[in-house]
C-alpha cells in the first residue's frame, strides 16, 4: 500500500483536489482508501450519552458502532499514520490533513502565495489547490489544478507516495 496525504488550510482546494485523485485513482484501476483528519476543537464521533459512549464510560478501550450500512471503530486518542496503517489494505491510503507527519510525502493546497511560504515543508513533491490556478510552480515543485489537469497530479503520485512498510522502517 502506498501513502501520500494532502495538506493546506481551510477553504484551499483540499477535499475538492483528494476527491478528484481518489476518482482518478479508482480510474486506473486501484483500490483507494481514505482517512480524513477533522481540525475541529473538541470534534468526536462518540456522542455522549449514547451506548458506545456508555461502553467506554464502563471501561471499553475501544468501541464500534455498527449500522446496517457501515461501522465505525472508535479509538478515544488520535492515531498517527503509523497507528492506521493496519485498518487498511488498499492500494493507495489517502490521508487529508496529517501535515505533522513529516515521513508522509505531500500535495499541498492554497489560496495564496502566503500560504504557501508558511506552510511548505521538504516531503511536499506537489502544489494544487485554489494556487494553482494563478502559477504554474513554486520553488522548484510543480503546481497542478486537480479540477483541469488530474491525470499529471496523479501520475506524481504514483512516483512520490511512499511505500506503507518503507514509511514503517523510516519512522522506527
Amino acid at each position: 500500500m502506498k501513502i501520500f496525504t494532502i495538506i493546506g488550510y481551510t477553504n484551499s482546494g483540499k477535499t475538492t483536489t483528494l476527491i478528484e485523485i481518489i476518482k482518478e485513482l479508482v480510474n486506473r484501476g486501484y483500490n483507494v482508501n481514505s482517512v480524513k483528519h477533522v481540525h475541529i476543537a473538541n470534534f468526536t464521533i462518540d456522542t455522549e450519552g449514547k451506548d458506545s459512549w456508555r461502553h467506554r464510560g464502563a471501561g471499553a478501550s475501544i468501541t464500534a458502532v455498527r449500522g446496517d450500512n457501515e461501522t465505525a471503530i472508535i479509538y478515544k486518542k488520535s492515531l498517527n499514520a503509523i497507528e492506521l496503517l493496519p485498518h487498511f489494505n488498499g492500494d493507495f491510503l489517502a490521508l487529508e490533513g496529517f501535515s505533522e507527519e513529516k515521513l508522509v510525502p505531500k500535495i499541498l493546497c492554497s489560496k495564496n502565495i502566503a500560504d504557501l511560504e508558511e506552510r511548505l515543508q521538504d516531503s511536499v513533491f506537489a502544489i494544487s489547490g485554489i494556487i494553482s490556478a494563478e502559477i504554474k510552480e513554486f520553488k522548484g515543485i510543480n503546481a497542478i489544478n486537480g479540477l483541469t489537469n488530474i491525470k499529471e497530479l496523479v501520475d506524481l503520485i504514483e512516483e512520490n507516495a511512499i511505500d506503507a512498510e518503507e514509511l514503517v522502517a523510516k519512522y522506527h
